[in-house]
C-alpha cells in the first residue's frame, strides 16, 4: 500500500503538476501615537467617531459603500457594507469602549489580506477649548516597510483633514446634508 502511494505521488509530480511554494513574508512591528485636538467636547467626538462614519471616513474597499459602521460597544463591530446585498468587509473588532473617552479595536482596517494583527485605540480627553483625540496603533505582522509611514499618514488624514473638520463646523448635526468642510478623497 506504501508503495502504491508513493508512486502515484510520484506520478502526480512527473505530469508536472503545480507545487505550491513558500515565500518569505517580512514581519514587522511598529507603534504609532499621534494626538489631534478637536474644538468640541470628548461626547460630541466620540459620537461624531463612531456609529455611522461614512461621511468623514473616506478610505473604503467598495467604491460606493451601503454603509460604514464603528459600532462602539464590546464586540462591536468596524464594518463596511458594500450593497443591499451580504457583500462587506470586517475592518476590525471593538475591544474595549469606554465611552466618550477610550474606544479600542482590533483589525487590519486597511491591512486586510496580510496576516497583520493591529490594535488601534481612541483615547478623548477634554481639555480647555475641545478635546485631545490621541490615536494609538499597535501593529505587528507581515507588514513592509513603508507600512509605518503609510498608517501614519492615513490616521493624521482620517482625524486632522476629516473628522476635525466634521466636527467643527458642525457637518455632525446635518446628517443628511453634504458636508463642505471636507475635501474631496
Amino acid at each position: 500500500m506504501l508503495r502504491f502511494a508513493l508512486a502515484v505521488l510520484a506520478a502526480f509530480f512527473m505530469l508536472g503538476a503545480s507545487v505550491a511554494q513558500a515565500a518569505p513574508a517580512e514581519r514587522r512591528a511598529f507603534t504609532i501615537t499621534q494626538r489631534f485636538e478637536i474644538a468640541a467636547p470628548p461626547k460630541i467626538v466620540f459620537r461624531a467617531a463612531t456609529g455611522d462614519i461614512s461621511r468623514w471616513w473616506d478610505h473604503t474597499f467598495s467604491d460606493q459603500p451601503h454603509a460604514l459602521i464603528l459600532e462602539a460597544k464590546p464586540g462591536g463591530r468596524f464594518w463596511e457594507r458594500f450593497d443591499s446585498r451580504n457583500g462587506g468587509a470586517l475592518h476590525a473588532q471593538v475591544i474595549y469602549v469606554q465611552a466618550p473617552n477610550v474606544l479600542r479595536m482590533e483589525g487590519p482596517l486597511g491591512l486586510s489580506g496580510k496576516a497583520v494583527t493591529m490594535v488601534t485605540t481612541y483615547d478623548l480627553e477634554a481639555i480647555p477649548g475641545g478635546t485631545a483625540f490621541t490615536v494609538t496603533v499597535n501593529a505587528a505582522g507581515q507588514l513592509a516597510e513603508e507600512d509605518e509611514g503609510l498608517v501614519t499618514g492615513v490616521w493624521q488624514h482620517f482625524i486632522q483633514e476629516r473628522l476635525k473638520p466634521y466636527v467643527e463646523t458642525g457637518c455632525y448635526r446635518r446628517p443628511k446634508q453634504a458636508c463642505a468642510a471636507l475635501k474631496a478623497n
